[in-house]
């Protein structure tokens, strides 16, 4: 894909995401539940994890035409601004800077900038309306003011032109996830997700979460740097198929002690010794406890 290769050969913004992300859990909630709305909704789809944005998702695993940036931010509390979301601190860029970068590079293979956090936008919109009553905001709701104040803004951190076809992909959502308890809330989406797209599955919630998370953590904590396509897919996206996969792998996965006791009835019917069984037994008892720890992939 064409798109996928300007997409890694463009250098990043920055690269310390994937090791701050290292303490961001809400984000990787966030991923996975819009994974599995994805999954739901989209014929097609490629998830790829802090690599140009927080998250960007492309409309095809094989030959995508456009993409949706996504920045994911938490707030403890209070709302956002369009002060708070045009701010340049110590010469960074604000968080809508970041956003429309994206157009600047990606112009006219750029669906949408989104904005998204689980506290929402308060301000005052074109028809009236207080924007902390929607869910969602796009840039052409915005009063005039506030449409005024980002593109001074953003022009001013681009030092470029700013386009209105740019500003005009902006849009800032509410998420259903609370910074409280987003856990819960993703392992709630799962069984409604496995009760509706897998009903007769008896799915162990608890390992199917750790599969997706663990998987997104790995995915999203990659650190090395990325030259090539398949480099992109294999070590920072999530495509539809990879999630397929991930999907039968929940549905047919046994717990350790289902599979120790077929491969001890194996040993056995095999000729397999006590002491030999023992020390098998001792080293699956180490592995267990080895593959607990997500960093060791080996």
């Amino acid at each position: 894909s064409d798109l996928l290769k300007t997409f890694v050969n463009k250098p990043v913004r920055e690269s310390s995401g994937s090791r701050t992300s290292n303490r961001y859990d809400y984000q990787k909630n966030w991923s996975l539940c819009e994974l599995l709305e994805l999954h739901k909704n989209h014929s097609n789809y490629l998830m790829v994890f802090e690599h140009h944005d927080d998250i960007v998702v492309f409309d095809s695993e094989i030959n995508p035409s456009d993409a949706t940036f996504y920045q994911v931010k938490t707030k403890k509390s209070g709302n956002w601004t369009i002060g708070a979301l045009t701010k340049s601190k110590d010469g960074a860029q604000s968080i809508l800077g970041k956003l429309y970068e994206n157009h600047l590079v990606f112009t006219e293979n750029v669906k949408g900038l989104v904005f998204t956090s689980n506290q929402p936008l308060s301000t005052k919109l074109q028809n009236g309306e207080k924007s902390i009553e929607l869910g969602k905001v796009r840039f052409s709701d915005l009063s005039s003011q506030d449409k005024e104040r980002i593109h001074s803004s953003v022009e001013s951190e681009v030092l470029d032109y700013c386009d209105i076809s740019g500003l005009q992909k902006i849009v800032t959502e509410k998420s259903e996830l609370r910074v409280s308890d987003h856990t819960a809330i993703t392992k709630g989406k799962l069984v409604e997700f496995f009760e509706n797209i897998h009903p007769e599955s008896d799915v162990h919630i608890s390992l199917a979460y750790k599969t997706f998370f663990d998987e997104i953590r790995r995915k999203t904590n990659y650190e090395n740097s990325v030259s090539e396509v398949t480099d992109l897919l294999q070590h920072k996206s999530i495509s539809k198929s990879d999630f397929e996969w991930m999907i039968g792998t929940v549905i047919k996965r046994r717990s350790d002690g289902q599979l120790w006791n077929e491969a001890n009835s194996f040993l056995s019917s095999e000729g397999f010794s006590f002491m030999e069984v023992r020390a098998l037994r001792n080293s699956w008892q180490q592995y267990v406890i080895n593959k607990m720890n997500v960093s060791d992939e080996l």
